[in-house]
């Protein structure tokens, strides 16, 4: 899935017209409207046939899951790593993600939810939550024997785990460097586990991120998203928002409430307040203007149409991604017997 700000980031740009770490998460999704129809991508491929589209699905869905058994694995395997080096002291896991709520908005949505407006608007207000200035919770931070050690010790761990910062294996994705550690305990246990670690990386990007950035690209040209999207700016000048083409300006604008870049310095408490009423206005129209253009309801069913295209073209390098991964359980396994 990609992130609900992911299509924002290119939703303007669409309008106009009309690592070391991954992302994840789930991509299925309805399949709605017949190959060739008004919300195939322009430009894309055509659908495969269902037998070779379930093939290659199940390819995708099988090295997904098998990536998620071996990544704990490998967690599991470096902090065996880092004890023998005489580390007994580690940073709290992460919390876990949490559950998603009843007012979440849907995949492809940019726009808040009616919920998610009334509530805080865009939570674009300074002392909001969601203000990216604000200090973010981390677990490194927890009270605890890992916050308890001295910054010379954590920074010992640091490179003891990782290597030294030049020691990286990359990637080039053509969005930028997909990198990993080729040093410390995380390098020597992904070495021994996956051996080449340029293909690895490689497989590893094309299949939680290159098909999903590719997939939401086709579906943000697609005829009937961008007219979907046009209804919205439409229905948004109708409630007293003109100008805004795309509901990424939509988010733009409400921090105008707060100054603009420079939200919410020398603003006292009647100025954050003026501002938040304004913002929560806009949203709640911005939510109206969303459910009835359904503008994600089109990108979603492009998006899901494209994906399975690339599932079939990519199908030999995701059964070769399963390969890698099946091989590195075997390995994981013996060691942690061992």
């Amino acid at each position: 899935m990609l992130p609900r700000h992911r299509i924002g980031a290119t939703l303007a740009a669409a309008a106009l017209v009309l690592l070391t770490g991954c992302g994840s998460g789930p991509d299925a999704g309805p399949d709605s409207g017949a190959q060739g129809g008004p919300d195939a991508p322009r430009g894309g491929a055509s659908a495969p046939d269902a037998a070779s589209a379930a093939k290659a699905t199940a390819a995708f869905g099988s090295a997904k899951e098998l990536a998620r058994q071996v990544g704990a694995m490998e967690l599991q395997l470096t902090r065996r790593c880092m004890v023998s080096k005489g580390f007994t002291v580690h940073p709290p896991d992460p919390a876990p993600m949490p559950a998603d709520s009843a007012s979440e908005a849907p995949e492809g949505r940019v726009s808040p939810t009616a919920q998610e407006a009334a509530r805080h608007g865009y939570g674009a207000a300074p002392d909001a939550s969601g203000d990216p200035a604000a200090p973010q919770d981390s677990t490194s931070d927890r009270p605890g024997p890992w916050a308890a050690l001295p910054d010379a010790e954590k920074q010992r761990y640091t490179l003891a785990k990782n290597g030294a910062p030049d020691q990286l294996v990359s990637y080039e994705t053509g969005e930028g460097k997909f990198s990993s550690p080729s040093g410390g305990c995380i390098g020597e246990t992904r070495k021994t586990l996956y051996g080449d670690m340029t293909t690895y990386l490689r497989l590893m990007w094309l299949t939680d991120n290159g098909m999903r950035h590719e997939a939401g690209r086709e579906a943000e040209s697609s005829d009937a998203f961008l007219k979907a999207v046009g209804t919205w700016s439409g229905c948004m000048d109708k409630a007293g928002y003109g100008g805004m083409k795309s509901p990424t300006e939509a988010i733009k604008k409400a921090k105008d409430y707060y100054g603009g870049k420079d939200a919410g310095k020398n603003l006292d408490a009647a100025a954050v307040e003026s501002g938040r009423k304004k913002e929560i206005a806009q949203a709640k129209a911005d939510a109206r203007c969303a459910d009835s253009a359904k503008y994600d309801t089109f990108w979603r069913s492009a998006y899901q149409k494209s994906l399975t295209a690339l599932y079939v073209k990519n199908e030999a390098d995701l059964v070769t991604y399963q390969q890698i991964l099946t091989g590195a359980q075997k390995k994981a396994q013996k060691m942690l017997e061992s």
